[in-house]
């Protein structure tokens, strides 16, 4: 009887590690790829990281031609790579409006995502960069608002009130179509013209995504 009982058990034992050896392995949380790479930049940085199938471009300080030259080679680095989804989180300061549709339009013919950093501030310059993402994400606690654009050689004057004049209007409608619904690019470009340079525009998120402007939040 005793014999019988350790044959049973033996088996037991070897039908249990049979089982386990050909089971399936466990999932395993994908973790950020170790050849995250950084450009920087004078003023800011474009950092790259992968998490399994999705690659992500974190572009942080001001947008300048340089941001534009940098991004373009954390992209073309990004390119080489096996990517499922491609999104670029956005923590942008000030910059130039110039600079910042030279951004949009790359992100758009690159078929990126754009989402805005948890916590950060993003006003007219980041916002004109978010609209080119094909899909657009507010991260939370992030403030969004419309503040005036900023003067340059391009676009804005030395006035406290927002002035653009036919040529500055039709570059930043033809921009803003190109990436958004005509209705919501219309509603981005009369918040651009009603700003001065005392207030900023409050948009809230759930504002943003009812506009257009954001597809959630």
């Amino acid at each position: 009887m005793r014999t019988r009982f350790l044959w049973q058990l033996l088996a037991s034992t070897a039908t249990a590690l049979l089982v386990a050896a050909c089971g399936v392995a466990p999932t395993v949380a994908p973790q950020a790829d170790a050849k995250a790479e950084r450009f920087a930049y004078k003023g800011g940085e474009v950092a790259s990281a992968q998490r399994g199938a999705d690659c992500e471009l974190t572009l942080r300080g001001a947008l300048t031609p340089d941001a534009v030259s940098s991004l373009r080679l954390a992209s073309d680095a990004l390119a080489k790579r096996s990517c499922r989804g491609k999104t670029v989180v956005l923590d942008l300061s000030d910059g130039s409006v110039g600079a910042a549709i030279t951004v949009g339009s790359m992100l758009r013919n690159r078929g990126y995502d754009t989402r805005i950093a948890s916590g950060s501030t993003c006003h007219t310059l980041c916002l004109l960069v978010f609209a080119a993402g094909t899909r657009r994400e507010i991260a939370p606690n992030a403030r969004l608002g419309f503040t005036q654009i900023p003067p340059d050689e391009d676009f804005g004057r030395a006035t406290c009130d927002t002035e653009l004049d036919n040529r500055q209007m039709l570059n930043l409608a033809r921009y803003l179509r190109a990436m958004l619904p005509a209705l919501t690019a219309d509603y981005m470009l009369q918040q651009i013209r009603a700003t001065d340079c005392r207030t900023v525009r409050a948009l809230p998120a759930s504002d943003a995504v009812t506009a257009g402007i954001a597809t959630r939040s």
